[in-house]
């Protein structure tokens, strides 16, 4: 109904947000580990962000964030989305990764290539920690096809699961086919979509 009213009021579509969601109790870890693991056999090791501010000092802690950070901005300008948006300032970034509440520095995952950092996968939990997310999932453009985004989502999801997180959640636009097909492979169910409208005036 919603849709036809804004259709005869001179909206059109313009694309299409999908939030999927998945049992953990459901998902079986072990049945991703030979897949998952094929980025750790290419030399990719991986570790979560507070294992890694754990065995830094402040100074190595923060540089490390700038370089996730460089990896999100160069993902972030080649996902599909219907309304394009600047990536935001380092400062955001780090707020949001760090400071807002449902932060879950056990479930953001890096992948390293030796020193480098080649993709990671950032998450949440609801306050009572029983419902999670994932942020955001990006890979360095000369790293990907190696399987790195689909071993840091499975081990995103094992460690939720090991937590004691039931749900996990994730949004994707609709021409984001590759994340959503790791997502549908994995067990994520979509939820109704968000549809975007836009009127010229």
């Amino acid at each position: 109904m919603g849709a036809q009213w804004a259709t005869a009021h001179g909206y059109r579509e313009i694309g299409r947000r999908i939030q999927a969601a998945i049992d953990l109790e459901r998902f079986d870890p072990p049945r991703w580990e030979e897949r998952a693991d094929a980025a750790r056999r290419r030399g990719i090791r991986l570790a979560s962000l507070d294992e890694l501010r754990g065995s830094r000092d402040a100074a190595a802690f923060e540089a490390l964030l700038h370089e996730i950070y460089e990896v999100e901005a160069e993902a972030w300008e080649d996902v599909p989305i219907a309304t394009p948006t600047a990536h935001w300032g380092f400062d955001a970034f780090r707020r949001l990764l760090l400071e807002q509440p449902g932060n879950a520095p056990d479930l953001d995952l890096v992948a390293f290539d030796g020193d480098t950092v080649a993709g990671f996968t950032s998450s949440f939990r609801s306050r009572g920690g029983w419902k999670g997310g994932t942020g955001f999932t990006g890979v360095r453009r000369a790293y990907r096809g190696q399987g790195i985004a689909f071993a840091v989502k499975v081990r995103a999801l094992a460690r939720a699961k090991a937590s004691g997180v039931r749900w996990m959640l994730t949004t994707n636009d609709e021409p984001n086919k590759a994340m959503r097909a790791v997502n549908h492979a994995l067990g994520y169910e979509p939820l109704p979509a968000t549809v975007q409208l836009e009127k010229t005036l």
